[in-house]
């Protein structure tokens, strides 16, 4: 099965790689022009890019489940679910994973040999390096997640729907988590995001209160839960589908 997708979408793979590289070269490029592509810069691209890029090409992974017409051709190649599911989740987020960072790190590469930083050695960003910037892929994980089982659940104009949904469901929880915390806290709550520290405010001023590091660091693990809760929800109505 995974020889075959391979072998039918590569071509269209390579073009959407061309594109996906053009369009890193268009922003990093305009940067260049602009501004001096310093490495929080390129950190905050690269993050900004991955969510962006992923989205698009893993919406489009499942989508011909959803529509009655184009699902009676998938259904009907001869392959058990649990394949035809692996053979998406594996290109959709490990490959296009891989494939992104190694574009990106191409392009800012030469994009930074032609940028000038007045005598300045020029830096590469890290994914390792003090602002742990490998954390973004976490949060892909949440990302595709969502948006393989909304191409799969939805019938049309499924990533609109997804997003659409994905957005109310974070206003409410947003929403929700602000008003608990204020029942707790009082009037003196000035700021208060899900799963993060709270900001209050009284007579000396404004203050944060937060949870040490060494808890606060266990946080990072809330969207790969959520990525595999939803990753087990697009493969239970991936079999549920039938001719």
């Amino acid at each position: 099965m995974f020889s075959r997708h391979t072998a039918e979408f590569l071509p269209s793979y390579a073009m959407a790689t061309a594109v996906l590289a053009g369009g890193i070269g268009l922003v990093l490029g305009f940067v260049v022009y602009m501004n001096v592509l310093n490495p929080e810069i390129q950190g905050l691209l690269f993050q900004l890019g991955l969510l962006t890029a992923g989205g698009l090409f893993t919406a489009g992974i499942f989508a011909q489940y959803g529509a009655p017409k184009q699902a009676t051709v998938a259904l009907t190649l001869p392959a058990s679910q649990l394949e035809k599911y692996l053979v998406g989740w594996v290109y959709s987020f490990l490959i296009f994973s891989v494939v992104y960072t190694a574009c990106y790190y191409a392009v800012d590469w030469l994009m930074l040999g032609m940028d000038d930083w007045y005598g300045r050695p020029k830096v590469l960003f890290s994914l390792f390096d003090a602002h742990k910037l490998y954390e973004a892929y976490f949060y892909y994980a949440a990302l595709h997640a969502g948006a393989l089982w909304g191409a799969i659940y939805f019938e049309k104009n499924h990533f609109i729907k997804t997003a659409f949904g994905a957005l109310v469901l974070a206003v409410v929880l947003v929403t929700a988590n602000y008003q608990v915390v204020k029942a707790f806290t009082g009037e003196s709550l000035q700021m208060a995001s899900p799963f993060s520290g709270i900001t209050l405010n009284d007579a000396t001023g404004f203050y944060h209160v937060s949870l040490p590091e060494a808890q606060a660091q266990w946080y990072i693990l809330l969207p790969l839960a959520l990525a595999a809760l939803l990753w087990r929800a697009t493969y239970l109505r991936l079999t549920e589908k039938q001719l």
